[in-house]
């Protein structure tokens, strides 16, 4: 039974505390003003589960943090669950305490905290003392909006479907399920174990073994007829590695006279590269030293040439500039003239006395002085034109000068000091080109060597050619490449015969390993098929809603929950003095007894099926709390009645809760419907509305 609860900015209430006594306690209130919030209160402070989503939701809004805090009592002692979460729901507290043992005050801490890894749980610690989790809570003790008649107005099947829910009979789906998933699972270690096999391929293993038998015995017996293909191979190969054994020196031989061969040829054919290149070189350096030595010969008469060439130069360059002095000195005394010029009054410019005019000394007359700076400036241009020709002879003998010079370097570095070392040059020239004549054009096979003798080095190796011709007249080299490639064929023959006997191998040693393993499978699957056969009845057995564990069950739990919804039906006192529940193949069907017999329900009036619903849904509260839970939560019972049932519903109550002597000690009614209870002995009522603080509280 609930003693208080305690709600600190939790939802819309900001700090609510009510009080319970035993009997009935009502919530009036509209819509929205926090009622529902209680039932939140008390699924989350003792389970830590609740309607609202997520944990934030639960915390008011503005505020740092929320708690709550329920007392109770089972038996004789009482309870107290509390929690505290953060402004963003993280949990701050979660605690479990006993506060009084019969009457005696205890106030210790039976839990703290939901550390579920560790075992230390206030949710799991409340659902062992009430032998009830939060699922059966909501199940037992809550009566959703619209869901008090719902039990027995929904068709047969659906009823036995929904007490099938209420009682706990769909675990059975569960473990059903969980059976499969453990039959599953078995089968799929046996796979993982077992080569993917389970007990269902018992017979396809067993043909497949008859197969890797016969596909043994297919092998075994290739395999002899490789094993003799290869041994005539064996033989062949023997006799063929002999012939060639034999032709191997001589072809030894042979390669080292193509070698040689090679050699002489190639040595000749740079013997004559070199020669020629030679020639070449001496023809050029013979033909240069020549024309170098005949350009010397000039050395002196250059030298004396150019002495006097540059000898007139200076004279003409030492007349140019008397030239000029006189040609200015002429300019200078024509602009004196200009300036002592007579005028027509035939007086000096200078001292103005009279002059006679033809008396005037030729130094002093423009006209002969113009006469003489016109001869002077041709005297220029003649000595100008012969300074530069003089200037241009001067470039070629310079020229002639330098090539002298540079034959002479030429001559030098090659050690020519006199016309003999040119003949001797020549005469080098010449016997290069008999050398060259004697060796033939370029050659690429060789016919008779002695043609190639030019020096010892060459008639060395045409002696070593001799002799490997000699050794080597009897060899065929077609029969020993015949042979290397019967040698080649045969060699691959036997690879790939030996690769078909090593496959063989392998399906042998696969057969045999695969019957070995079929065999130690097929042995470990025929243990399993058994259990999983037992396994399968046992599913089928137990654990299926319509087996006889479930029929028994459900049997019971119909018998039970008759027995006391008849017992609750008596205390109501509205003429049905019994009521059963019984199965039939896909239903369940409640049969309700009278004074004069059975009555149909459908002649039942809306009291007393109202009646009828509160009895069955108070039976299936006390079956499922094992008679720990002592109240019922009714949330808008009234919803969707019509006005005989809501007083047939309220009568009821008041009847068989009145002074806490009902089947349950304790039932709370959250109502909008406020005038439903007015004028009735109710033993709390708390009137919820909501304001700009949150929900406000008050007890009438």
């Amino acid at each position: 039974m609930i003693k208080s609860i305690e709600m600190v900015n939790f939802i819309s209430h900001k700090n609510t505390v009510l009080e319970f006594n035993r009997g009935i306690t009502t919530f009036v209130g509209h819509n929205g003003s926090g009622k529902s919030s209680v039932i939140d209160a008390i699924t989350f402070a003792l389970f830590g589960q609740h309607t609202r989503k997520t944990n934030k939701n639960l915390v008011r809004r503005g505020s740092e943090s929320s708690s709550v805090n329920v007392r109770f009592t089972v038996g004789s002692k009482e309870y107290k669950a509390h929690r505290q979460l953060g402004s963003n729901g993280q949990s701050l507290l979660a605690k479990f305490d006993v506060v009084l043992d019969s009457g005696n005050v205890v106030d210790r801490t039976v839990v703290s905290g939901e550390r579920k890894q560790f075992g230390d749980s206030v949710s799991g610690e409340v659902a062992k003392m009430l032998s009830i989790d939060y699922k059966k809570l909501r199940v037992a003790a809550i009566v959703p909006q619209g869901e008090l008649s719902k039990i027995i107005e929904s068709q047969p099947k659906e009823f036995k479907e929904l007490l099938n829910s209420l009682i706990g009979i769909d675990k059975l789906d569960f473990a059903y399920q969980t059976m499969h998933d453990v039959i599953y699972s078995f089968r799929e270690r046996l796979r993982d174990n077992n080569g993917g096999f389970d007990d269902k391929q018992i017979i396809s293993i067993r043909l497949a073994m008859e197969q890797k038998m016969a596909s043994l015995k297919d092998a075994e017996n290739e395999l002899i007829e490789l094993e003799d293909q290869r041994n005539a191979l064996s033989k062949n190969m023997l006799y063929i590695e002999k012939e060639i054994e034999r032709m191997e020196p001589l072809m030894l031989q042979a390669r080292e006279l193509q070698t040689t061969e090679d050699s002489l040829i190639r040595y000749v054919n740079d013997r004559r590269a070199s020669i020629g290149v030679e020639v070449r070189r001496l023809e050029c350096l013979t033909k240069e030293a020549r024309e170098s030595f005949q350009i010397t010969l000039d050395k002196e008469e250059v030298k004396i040439n150019l002495q006097m060439v540059r000898a007139e130069l200076e004279d003409l360059e030492n007349r140019i500039v008397q030239n000029e002095g006189e040609t200015g000195r002429l300019k200078g005394l024509l602009e004196c003239t200009r300036r002592l010029e007579i005028k027509d009054d035939g007086r000096c410019p200078v001292c103005n006395s009279p002059v006679v005019i033809n008396r005037i000394n030729k130094l002093f007359d423009a006209v002969h002085i113009q006469k003489e700076i016109k001869q002077k400036m041709d005297e220029r241009t003649k000595m100008l034109t012969e300074r530069f020709s003089l200037k241009k002879e001067e470039n070629n003998i310079e020229e002639k000068e330098k090539k002298i010079e540079s034959s002479e370097k030429f001559l030098t570095s090659n050690c020519i000091s006199e016309l003999q070392d040119i003949v001797e040059l020549e005469s080098e020239l010449q016997d290069k080109k008999n050398d060259l004549s004697r060796i033939p054009e370029i050659i690429t096979k060789i016919s008779d060597p002695q043609m190639l003798e030019i020096d010892n080095f060459s008639k060395s190796l045409i002696e070593k050619i001799s002799v490997l011709r000699e050794h080597v007249k009897g060899l065929k080299i077609q029969e020993y490449t015949d042979s290397k490639l019967k040698r080649t064929r045969f060699s691959n023959q036997l690879l790939d015969i030996n690769a078909k006997i090593g496959a063989v191998h392998m399906v042998i040693k696969e057969c045999k390993e695969t019957i070995k393993t079929s065999n130690k499978i097929l042995l470990e699957l025929e243990a399993a098929a058994k259990f999983l056969n037992d396994l399968e009845n046992i599913r089928f057995q137990v654990f299926n809603r319509d087996g006889p564990v479930a029929l028994s069950l459900r049997s019971w739990a119909l018998k039970a929950i008759s027995a006391k919804a008849s017992e609750y039906l008596s205390m109501f006192n509205i003429g049905i003095s019994r009521i059963d529940l019984t199965e039939k193949a896909r239903d369940v069907q409640i049969v309700c007894y009278g004074t004069y017999g059975d009555v149909d329900m459908n002649s039942l009036s809306g009291g007393e099926r109202v009646a009828v619903a509160l009895a069955l849904r108070l039976a299936i509260a006390r079956m499922m709390g094992s008679n720990q839970l002592d109240f019922i939560i009714l949330d808008e019972p009234t919803i969707h009645l019509d006005e005989e049932r809501r007083k047939s519903l309220v009568k009821i109550i008041l009847d068989s809760f009145k002074e806490g002597l009902g089947p349950l000690s304790q039932i709370i009614i959250i109502t909008h419907d406020a005038e439903i209870f007015e004028d009735s002995e109710v033993d709390t009522v708390y009137r919820f509305a909501m304001s700009s603080n949150g929900s406000v509280v008050i007890s009438e």
